[in-house]
């Protein structure tokens, strides 16, 4: 034991030893350490890890996003270097929505690439405009078409393991980039002259997300803007503006969907491209048809006949802020498409849900997600407008914006429409099952549109005018063949006949509303190109139109009307005819609306909004009737299909149309209802606002009429559209009758309109007849998409109510084939007419003819 002990002692010894020279000889020491730093040196602080040391706001997703001191930074996986992207921008909230609504998006999609250099990352917009099958034309065409760049930023770091780059994209979302606006063209002062004055210390970036499939960056941006009328008065100056815009960027499919080629005879909205080929046909326009991708989820099932669902179903999220009343018919606005999609073998394709607010990654201003938007504006409108891949046309988000005043609009429809017939809606608060099922009807229309659907505007004139007053009619078709014309209520139908059985409501779905369903949804099988199942889809068109008119597709008419088949707001195969009944219809409820709403409008406000409504609905029935004369009928066909591209409008028709115009204008003293205008703050008469109105589409009808002259035999003619104006506007003179204000006024301006056509300028008219606006009828351009395929180089138009349509394009131009000598022989003969009569003529009959013979001495010298 002692042994042991004493063992112990000495290696305790030695030990003390051992650590006590280790002090007193650095050598030892030194030499350890120097090994320790050889096995593990010292850890270096990345460039990553410096620029994001700082604790900071970090969203993970497709891109990791980075908010540090007020910079967004990109982490871009370099996977997704040249990778397809879409960037949209959408109204988060808004301190003016005249500029723009909450969740409307003001500009187009943004399809972008990101690419790198050595020291720069680029965002570029990428050009789709052409495509070739061609192996050399594509390196060519990759050469021509390189991506614009939006953005150029400077390599910060990249991440610890290499795999992603870091960049400063502060600049793209937090700058006055044009691209990404928030003004809004459609919006009110969108209307007028706007200016816009970037604030960049009155703006931040507010909040980061990111998901596997997109990310979004909120910003906050302020202005300033002023606004002018076209004449350049000031409207407002430099009024703040502060709206917070959320851009998406969405990660496109690797490789795009088979696209469906459109046919320029059905109402489907296309994307357009420019197909580079070989041999005598080196450029050809390409067009995809605009629509979602809706496959069988069990495609054995479905080729069996039975119902299936779709791969993925299309969602609409109805915002929570609608009054609860209205949610149950905004619902079945979206999902009553589900019974056309049946139709053709398919269950449950569209949905509609409340937005969630248990689901942390929905939000209704991310590109990802369809929603119905109520929209806190004095805008008397809807609209749903679609995105889509610029690839395919896929349509991948499609939104509704309802506008809190379209209830009003809805309540004036019903009002003036069908209130001859219809006693449930004589009151000043129309029941909420009737307003609630007319908004059902706008928003389906609206979803159509958000489906891929154009307006079908020559929808309604496939029915006759007397089958719109017959129960048995009218309960099977409605209004119209197609929701998606603009065909609302029956204002043909007359007192007494609701209660017979006549449908006063647009139907649920028209014939066409299926056809359109059946040709964009239905899937092709067997085929291996876009354009062998084209040969398949276009003979599906030529077929329906031999076999029904219901399935002819009527372009919108956007700057004025060629046929008049295809106008809004109309119902009925006969203008004239429709007409007779709607202002027979008109007067009536004139002469009643003081006792109909005599409850419940105290201020006499709805009353005056009802009184306007019967005004503009004239107006209105005046286009439909004018629409019929100087123009011809456009047929949208292809060879082999048995209807002809254009079509002279019958003489007759022409001469019955003007001569009601004649007619309308002469009987216009029920506008003027002294018992209702002296109690709204209305100046001046309507009788002549009308009647002014209307001469814009009388005096023009020569200039017109002469266009067509001739196309056809037994054309209607300048000479005959000028004598029938000649007279119809010196009849009274003719006759040597005292003339009332309106003759008077109707043949000021009919001298005024032949001085300026004949080139003649107007001196010693006074103020009464030169500050009228001089009438621009000496020339006029046409031009028609129609025949000539799609038109890729036409604009498009953004309709408010609608979405997007098609604008005209100016293939060729018509000068009227009228001469100054032509006018010239017109103005001499009411010259020398007004000679005759001034003489018997006394007071101010005299003083008229007075006037303008004067005035015309003066300029024919």
């Amino acid at each position: 034991m002692r042994k042991k002990i004493l063992l112990l002692a000495a290696m305790v010894v030695a030990s003390s030893t051992t650590i006590d020279a280790q002090r007193k000889f650095p050598f030892f020491w030194k030499k350890k350490k120097a090994k320790t730093e050889q096995t593990t040196p010292a850890k270096k602080e990345s460039e990553y890890d410096k620029l994001f040391k700082k604790k900071h706001e970090i969203a993970k997703g497709l891109i990791t996003l980075h908010l540090l001191d007020g910079k967004v930074y990109f982490e871009l996986p370099v996977n997704l270097i040249n990778k397809d992207m879409l960037i949209g921008s959408t109204v988060t909230s808004i301190s003016d929505n005249g500029n723009a609504v909450v969740g409307s998006k003001p500009t187009d999609l943004l399809h972008v690439v990101f690419t790198r250099n050595k020291t720069h990352v680029q965002l570029r917009q990428v050009n789709t405009d052409y495509i070739t099958g061609n192996t050399q034309i594509d390196e060519a065409l990759r050469k021509s078409t390189l991506g614009a760049i939006l953005s150029n930023q400077k390599i910060q770091a990249y991440n610890n393991d290499s795999t992603a780059i870091v960049f400063d994209m502060s600049s793209v979302f937090l700058g006055d980039n044009k691209k990404m606006s928030p003004f809004d063209k459609n919006s009110i002062y969108g209307m007028y002259n706007r200016t816009e004055n970037y604030q960049s210390d009155c703006s931040y970036i507010s909040q980061i997300k990111a998901f596997k499939d997109n990310v979004s960056i909120k910003s906050c941006l302020s202005y300033t803007f002023s606004v002018s009328n076209s004449q350049g008065t000031s409207l407002i100056k430099d009024r703040p503006f502060t709206a917070e815009m959320t851009r998406s960027i969405m990660l496109l499919k690797e490789k795009p969907y088979r696209p469906r080629m459109a046919d320029y005879r059905i109402g489907v909205f296309f994307t357009g491209r420019e197909q580079l080929g070989e041999g005598a046909k080196t450029t050809a326009p390409v067009y995809y048809a605009n629509r979602w991708d809706i496959q069988p989820s069990d495609t054995a099932a479905y080729l069996r006949g039975e119902k299936v669902k779709p791969t993925k179903q299309i969602v609409f999220y109805i915002d929570n802020t609608f009054p609860e009343k209205w949610k149950p018919y905004l619902r079945e606005g979206v999902t009553q498409w589900n019974e056309l999609f049946e139709q053709i073998g398919f269950k449950d394709v569209v949905a509609a849900k409340d937005f969630p607010t248990d689901d942390p990654e929905f939000d209704p201003d991310n590109i990802k997600y369809s929603c119905v938007r109520y929209a806190p504006s004095s805008i008397e409108n809807a609209m749903g407008p679609s995105w889509v891949d610029p690839r395919s046309g896929e349509i991948l988000n499609a939104s509704v914006y309802l506008y809190h005043n379209v209830i009003k609009l809805i309540s004036n429809w019903l009002f003036v429409q069908t209130a001859q017939a219809d006693k449930d809606v004589r009151t000043a608060n129309i029941p909420d099952e009737m307003v609630g099922d007319a908004l059902r009807y706008v928003l389906s229309h609206e979803i159509g549109h958000c489906l891929g659907f154009m307006h079908n505007m020559g929808a309604s004139s496939t029915f006759p005018v007397d089958s719109l007053r017959s129960p048995e009619f009218t309960q099977k078709y409605g209004t119209t063949p197609s929701i998606m014309d603009y065909a609302r209520f029956n204002y043909v139908a007359q007192p007494g006949d609701k209660e017979r059985g006549v449908k006063l409501t647009p139907p649920r779905f028209g014939e066409y509303d299926k056809y359109l369903i059946k040709w964009t949804y239905t899937p092709v099988f067997n085929v291996n190109s876009a354009e062998e199942e084209a040969i398949i889809t276009g003979k599906w068109i030529s077929d329906a139109i031999k076999e029904n008119p219901v399935y002819r597709y009527g372009k919108q008419q956007v700057y004025g009307v060629v046929d008049p088949r295809s106008q809004t707001e109309d119902i009925g195969d006969n203008s004239m005819k429709a007409t007779r009944y709607g202002i027979k219809n008109l007067k009536y409820i004139m002469n009643n609306l003081e006792s109909w709403i005599s409850e419940g409008d105290d201020t006499y406000e709805y009353r005056e909004d009802l009184f306007i409504g019967i005004v503009e609905q004239l107006a209105m029935y005046v286009t439909h009737v004018a629409g019929n004369v100087g123009g011809y009928f456009v047929n949208e066909v292809k060879e082999g299909d048995t209807m002809p591209r254009f079509a002279q409008i019958p003489k007759a028709q022409q001469k019955e149309a003007l001569n009601y115009l004649f007619e309308i204008y002469n009987d216009l003293d029920w506008l003027d209802n002294k018992n209702l205008l002296t109690k709204f703050p209305v100046s001046g008469s309507p009788k002549q606002t009308i009647q002014n109105f209307m001469l814009r589409y009388i005096l023009p009808v020569p200039f017109q009429v002469s266009q067509y002259e001739g196309l056809e035999k037994d054309s209607f003619t300048a000479a005959e559209a000028f004598n029938m104006i000649y007279n119809f506007v010196w009849k009274p003179t003719i006759s040597g009758r005292t003339l009332t204000e309106s003759q008077m006024n109707l043949q000021k301006q009919y001298i005024y309109m032949m001085m300026q056509t004949a080139g003649f300028t107007i001196k010693g008219a006074g103020k009464a007849l030169t500050g009228e606006k001089p009438l621009d009828i000496n020339h006029r351009q046409f031009g028609y998409t129609c025949c000539q395929g799609h038109a890729i180089k036409e604009d498009v138009i953004h309709n408010p109510v609608a979405g997007f349509e098609w604008r005209p394009l100016n293939r060729f131009s018509m000068t009227a084939k009228v001469t100054q000598a032509d006018v010239y022989a017109y103005i001499a003969k009411a010259k020398q007419l007004m000679k005759q009569k001034a003489a018997s003529a006394s007071g101010k009959t005299k003083a008229h003819y007075e006037l303008l013979l004067k005035m015309l001495d003066i300029n024919l010298k």
